[in-house]
């Protein structure tokens, strides 16, 4: 009989008990530790002019979320419900006090923190935010289409608030009336002069009740009433214009002035009066100011400069002349002071009209005297050691741009191209006297921005009273002579330091105060209203 082979079977079986044996010796890998999780944080609007800055949060990850965190500079600002992926985050006001302390707008470096349910965590990098809190905000329609005007004017004040400005409609320049109640409705007037970057919307007169006058440099100036309608057109080409109390305008040049009504007589001229080029006894170096209050009231006060060439060099006489504001007569001229050319600089009156701020420029740095002008015709040259000098301040580093009298004529802001002083017009010494700002240092604009426009807060009781607002750009160039402000810096007091700063970079921003003095400002296509400043003062 034949010898059968083995089963098959029976060969392999070593072999794989072998493999078995050889696997139980071996030590088991150990657990796979999972992958932290991930979160991200995206900030909607990075430069925030508003009640709120806007997020959201994307986690990956996490089978399911425990707990969701908010910091600002690692500090813990807010606690999250995972609602959704990505979650929105609203960040309020008051989930960002502190930091304010560092500066309003405040300056964020915002993360987000995530933990799983399984206690795996992890945090965001960081992604920065500008945020300016404001009390309100009126949204455009679209980008394109911004609230108001790029400059504007503002009346009435809260839900009432009205606001004023032109722009260009094809070949039209058109006037806009803009109610924050229906910002999608303005009322339109077509301008009997053109609009440009130049165009100036004045403060009405009487206050609250009467004129406002429109005027483009070089172009003209018309009237309009508190119903829109326009009531007195003249084309006498301004420098600028200044208005009375009562509505009148001076239309100026710097040889001329005109005194203008704001309706004209049935049959008759609007011009009340007027000084032609070359009557009067020299240029016109400010703006006119009508004399009001006592023994001096109902007088016009004109600031005047005339040069005087010699060998020596070429001088400049300053004057105040003296003009009967009802009937345009000439009453007196007072000689105020004699500088070399290169030394002259801005002059402006007191509200009062008795005093002459004057502006003595040197090669770093200016000085301002105040000269008394009085109501005698026999005052005298406002020199060292006369009784017209009534003080000097100390040397102002910079080159004068202008001088402002605000806060009832208490506070006089000397500004220059970069420089920020502020003067205490009525108290500290006569010679030497220093001015007011916080620590004697000057405010300045951000980088090499240089100020646009100021505008000083209204007179007391307000409690918007010591405020002053600058308004900064960049220089003036060929191709942009008039480049538009970037930069808002506020100060509630002098002697407080800065308030609050705002910048939109890549934008543009502008601020008129309505009839309360309440601040409304475009940032961009929007308009929106600061709080009144002790709400940022006690937050700094």
């Amino acid at each position: 009989m034949a010898t059968l082979p083995p089963p098959t079977r029976a060969l392999v079986r070593p072999a794989l008990l072998l493999s078995l044996l050889s696997l139980a010796c071996n030590t088991p890998p150990p657990p796979t530790t999972p992958d932290p999780p991930q979160i991200t944080i995206g900030v909607t609007e990075s430069n925030v002019v508003g009640k709120s800055v806007k997020l959201s949060l994307t986690v990956s990850g996490c089978d399911q979320v425990q707990g969701l965190e908010v910091l600002d500079n690692n500090t813990v600002i807010k606690r999250v419900t995972a609602s959704a992926n990505p979650t929105p985050v609203e960040l309020g006001i008051s989930e960002v006090e502190g930091a304010f302390k560092r500066g309003i707008a405040a300056n964020l470096s915002l993360t987000a923190r995530v933990t799983c349910s399984d206690g795996r965590t992890n945090i965001s990098a960081a992604q920065p935010a500008t945020f300016f809190p404001v009390e309100d905000v009126v949204e455009p329609v679209d980008a394109n289409s911004p609230v108001v005007t790029t400059y504007f004017a503002a009346e009435g004040s809260g839900a009432g608030t009205a606001f004023i400005g032109c722009g260009r409609k094809g070949n039209l320049s058109i006037l806009y009336k803009v109610l924050k109640s229906n910002p999608t409705s303005p009322q339109e007037l077509e301008m009997p002069i053109p609009c440009d970057e130049t165009t100036t919307v004045t403060d009405r007169r009487p206050a609250g009740t009467g004129w406002r006058w429109v005027w483009t440099r070089d172009q003209g100036a018309f009237a309009i009433d508190k119903d829109f309608k326009i009531t007195s057109v003249t084309l006498k080409t301004p420098d600028f214009v200044t208005v009375a109390p009562d509505g009148n305008a001076f239309v100026c040049d710097n040889q001329s002035i005109q005194l203008t009504l704001p309706t004209v007589p049935t049959g008759g001229s609007n011009v009340k009066w007027a000084y032609e080029p070359l009557e009067l006894p020299g240029q016109l170096i400010g703006e006119p100011l009508v004399r009001t209050g006592g023994s001096t009231s109902n007088t016009v006060v004109v600031p005047l400069a005339s040069t005087i060439t010699s060998p020596s060099g070429d001088k400049v006489n300053l004057q105040v002349g003296v003009i009967e504001y009802s009937t345009g007569d000439w009453k007196n001229t007072y000689d105020i002071d004699s500088l070399p050319s290169s030394q002259t600089g801005p002059v402006a009156f007191d509200p009062s009209g008795t005093v002459l701020y004057v502006t003595t420029q040197g090669d770093k740095a200016a000085n301002v005297k105040a000269c008394d002008i009085g109501a005698s015709s026999t005052a005298s040259l406002c020199t060292a050691g006369s009784t017209s000098r009534l003080w000097i301040s100390a040397d102002l580093t910079g080159s004068m741009a202008a001088l402002i009298p605000y806060n009832n004529g208490t506070r006089l802001a000397a500004l220059t191209t970069n420089r920020f002083w502020f003067l205490d017009t009525k108290n500290g010494p006569t010679v030497g006297r220093g001015p007011v700002n916080k620590e004697q240092q000057p405010i300045t604009p951000n980088g090499t921005l240089l100020t646009r426009f100021a505008q000083p807060g209204p007179p007391p009781p307000s409690a918007y009273s010591g405020s002053f607002y600058l308004f900064n750009s960049s220089a003036s160039t060929t191709a942009n002579p008039f480049p538009f402000p970037v930069e808002i810096v506020a100060t509630d007091l002098a002697e407080n330091g800065e308030l609050f700063r705002y910048q939109i970079p890549g934008g543009s921003l502008y601020g008129a105060l309505d009839d309360s003095g309440a601040l409304w400002m475009r940032v961009g296509p929007r308009l929106v209203k600061p709080y009144a400043p002790d709400w940022y003062r006690t937050r700094r």
